[in-house]
């Protein structure tokens, strides 16, 4: 199979990296795509992607069942992490992988960033 899990930094529609602060004095979390690609053979038999994000989330389980958009998902996050996914077929097998979530961020020119949302007190 040969299925991989991509990432990458959502920007906002002018090109800046988007961000959020959630609570006052915390940390800068940046918004992220996650997703699986393959070859449509083998993504037709896919019927859920479930990601297993970081202890530290709320809702750490996510799933995903439009192939449409490569079963993705969404996350506002400050680090990296592993990631554990599980691919359900057609059939009720699960494959399962993990995924290492790394980024990197330019620097600031004060005009790479935005952020969006209001910090919540």
């Amino acid at each position: 199979m040969s299925i991989a899990v991509k990432h990458s930094i959502i920007r906002s529609t002018d090109g800046r990296i988007k961000y959020r602060i959630f609570s006052p004095g915390g940390k800068e979390h940046y918004h992220l795509g996650i997703w699986i690609e393959g070859e449509e053979r083998e993504l037709e038999h896919i019927v859920l992607v479930e990601y297993e994000l970081h202890p530290s989330f709320k809702n750490r389980i996510r799933k995903s069942s439009n192939r449409k958009n490569g079963f993705s998902i969404t996350i506002w996050t400050w680090g990296i992490f592993n990631i554990h996914i599980r691919l359900h077929d057609c059939m009720g097998k699960i494959r399962e992988m993990d995924h290492k979530l790394a980024y990197e961020l330019p620097p600031d020119d004060g005009k790479s960033y935005v952020q969006v949302g209001q910090t919540t007190g």
